[in-house]
């Protein structure tokens, strides 16, 4: 009885903390939604921009060192440039990607802080 009549009393603030809740879990799935969506464009504009400058950087560079003795340094040349662009792009992704680790961040520490005053109250 005790405990029925508890929840009774206590029932109007524990369902207006959980819509506290649920609107700040709403508003950090936002914040991570804009955050996956940009990551989305970088990559692919990353990877549009890196594919044609890859193309044409090394066919200029291969048909001005072709008759020529620089032809193996031009090509070992543009591997290493090719792989430092990719790995440019990886850097930024992976920096957008460990953001990730704080979503819902809030709504954690809410939810800890509410699970720790109803601890603490017997």
């Amino acid at each position: 009885m005790d405990v029925i009549r508890i929840l009774l009393l206590a029932g109007g603030p524990l369902v207006a903390q959980a819509s506290l809740h649920g609107q700040l879990a709403r508003v950090e799935w936002a914040e991570q939604k804009i955050r996956l969506l940009k990551m989305l464009v970088v990559t692919l504009l990353g990877y549009a921009s890196l594919l044609c400058v890859m193309l044409l950087v090394g066919a200029l560079a291969l048909a001005f060192s072709w008759d020529t003795e620089y032809r193996i340094p031009t090509v070992l040349a543009l591997i290493a440039i090719h792989g430092l662009g990719a790995a440019l792009a990886w850097r930024k992704f992976r920096a957008l990607s460990a953001l990730g680790s704080q979503a819902f961040a809030a709504t954690r520490e809410e939810l800890a802080a509410d699970l720790a005053v109803l601890r603490s109250n017997p």
